[in-house]
């Protein structure tokens, strides 16, 4: 991680993050405002939460599953992987190829995921299943309207600068993910050298510091 992030746990409260340490099923995770904070899931993929962000895992017998609840949440996701992200009833999963993009609640509080390499298959709340491509962004969630078109993605401006300035600086790909692709995590990644891996067994954080407020 980089900057504030907090942990918590059905057995425990929210307590600072400030080391390299396992992710648990179960655990919580958030950031502050300029925090960052990368978790590498070994051989099913890596997600990385921007500021202001904040998921929950689970292991529900197929593998592990991110729950994004707040903003933007980043992901590489492996080939036929086991991992799935949900936002507001949307499963999002890879296929045959790996995929790279984000999931980001917008002003209006609806999820959207973007896919910026490779392609997902997405289970809408509502039953239906589309396929997301690169440079695809579908609305996701119970909020989003009822059979909402895929639109093509425009990279945000922040993303452009911060991807090219990770290139200029030598700052190399972390588990298949390009500069571009998730911008200032990557540069984190590269920065840090680390990760919290995932881990069926239980696992208590050893920091006491807790977060100010929820």
């Amino acid at each position: 991680m980089s900057g504030p992030a907090w942990v918590a746990s059905p057995n425990a409260d929210w307590s600072r993050l400030s080391s390299t340490r396992p992710l648990v099923s179960g655990d919580r995770l958030k950031t502050g405002s300029d925090g960052y904070l990368l978790a590498d899931l070994g051989d099913a993929g890596v997600v990385g939460l921007y500021g202001d962000a904040e998921v929950a895992t689970t292991d529900r017998g197929a593998g592990p599953v991110v729950d994004v609840h707040k903003g933007k949440v980043a992901f590489h996701i492996s080939p036929n992987s086991r991992m799935k992200l949900n936002a507001q009833g949307a499963a999002i999963a890879s296929g045959e190829r790996a995929a790279d993009g984000y999931v980001e609640y917008n002003a209006s509080g609806v999820p959207v995921v973007v896919v910026e390499d490779g392609s997902l298959n997405v289970q809408m709340a509502a039953g239906d299943m589309k396929t997301v491509g690169r440079g695809e962004r579908l609305a996701l969630g119970a909020a989003a309207p009822a059979g909402a078109p895929i639109q093509v993605a425009e990279a945000e401006e922040d993303d452009r600068k911060a991807g090219a300035a990770a290139s200029e600086d030598g700052t190399k790909t972390y588990a298949g993910l390009s500069p571009t692709g998730w911008t200032a995590v990557a540069v984190v990644a590269g920065a840090i050298g680390g990760a919290a891996y995932y881990a069926s067994d239980d696992s208590d954080s050893d920091d006491d510091d807790s977060p100010s407020g929820d």
